[in-house]
């Protein structure tokens, strides 16, 4: 009897501790689907959300999508994409002709800051677009455009003229801006990373990675035609200011584009220089940046920029003088250039292989 007691006692705390096991499993189970539902119903919300503002499926998988850029104060701003933009006013010619070389002309609602025509390949497109009529548009202008992103210098990012970056975030507009614009040193590496992010922004990564490709085997021709050569030519690269000659240094664009073909500066340093500094460097080659606007004559304006050395005495005994080798180049093919940077190498080049890119 006392045997079977036990046999019996045995039995319920193994079926209670069963139970309990079991009746935790459920619970723990239960719990796991309550969450697992709570999660799908917050994915379907969001989801809900997202079909309102537009976003489309292909979108939801993409973005959201956050990219850096450095602003006027050297502070770098985290810009989250929740979808691609469609509303982009975009300023200045580099930043208008990268959008288009992309295939992005719908997505632009206003542009500013043109200086020259367009490239040919792109004129087409720009004649559908809004051009501004400020040149460098103010904050009131941009809002009654209602962007949804805006893409510039880093120089028009200020109280007086676009506005600062911040302000542009709190109201959910997304701003780009040119890296070399807002680094302490500019790169042809620079250059092609805005063409990339703004690829990867509008989800046309395969169009801009091809875009970066040819510009990149361009150069690359270029150098091998440079390294050919026995002595390579030095280089002066100038912008007339209003107190001497800015010099394109090392850490310009230009200067990278000199360095990466494989030719040498004369002057490494960024500054201005004086007259008589400029006569002491003497180079072999020296480029004048020149900008003609779009109703000046572009040949009469070279040749005015050739002449601050070739007619002044001050540089009669310059090598580049006598052999007249002061070459024009237009700026916006050496500073924050886009898709033009690629021209700007080959102008460069063409003055250091003496004109003969077949050598």
């Amino acid at each position: 009897m006392e045997q079977k007691t036990k046999k019996w006692l045995v039995v319920g705390v193994l079926t209670v501790a069963v139970a309990i096991g079991v009746g935790t499993c459920y619970s723990n189970t239960s719990d796991k689907s309550d969450k697992e539902k709570k999660e799908a119903v917050k994915d379907e919300d969001n989801k809900n959300v997202k079909e309102a503002k537009g976003i489309s499926q292909d979108e939801m998988s993409y973005y959201p999508l956050t990219i850096k850029t450095k602003g006027p104060d050297g502070k770098e701003y985290e810009t989250v994409y929740e979808k691609q933009p469609e509303k982009v006013v975009a300023v200045y010619q580099g930043n208008v002709e990268t959008m288009l070389a992309l295939g992005l002309e719908d997505k632009i609602a206003a542009v500013a800051g043109i200086e020259q025509p367009v490239l040919e390949e792109y004129q087409e497109s720009f004649s559908k677009l809004k051009n501004l009529e400020e040149f460098t548009p103010s904050k009131e202008t941009i809002t009654a455009e209602e962007p949804d992103m805006i893409f510039s210098w880093v120089s028009y990012f200020e109280e007086s003229t676009l506005g600062e970056p911040q302000e542009w975030l709190d109201q959910n507009v997304n701003v780009y801006i040119n890296t070399n614009t807002a680094s302490e040193k500019d790169t042809l590496e620079n250059e092609y990373k805005d063409i990339k992010n703004i690829g990867k922004i509008f989800q046309v990564e395969e169009k801009a990675e091809k875009l970066v490709k040819s510009m990149k085997d361009k150069i690359k021709k270029i150098r091998k035609k440079v390294e050919k050569m026995e002595t390579k030519p030095s280089v002066l690269i100038l912008e007339k200011g209003t107190d001497g000659f800015i010099n394109y240094g090392a850490d310009s664009l230009a200067g990278d584009m000199v360095n990466q073909i494989g030719g040498t500066l004369a002057q490494e340093e960024s500054r201005v220089l004086t007259a008589e500094e400029v006569a002491e460097a003497n180079p072999d080659v020296l480029f004048i940046t020149y900008t003609p606007y779009l109703d000046d004559d572009e040949e009469l304006i070279k040749e005015e920029k050739m002449d601050l050395f070739l007619q002044d005495d001050t540089f009669a005994e310059m090598k580049v003088v006598k052999s007249n080798r002061v070459i024009p180049v237009m700026l916006n093919e050496i500073f924050a250039s886009g898709v033009r940077t690629a021209d700007g190498v080959e102008t460069l080049a063409e003055g250091i292989l003496y004109n003969d890119l077949s050598i």
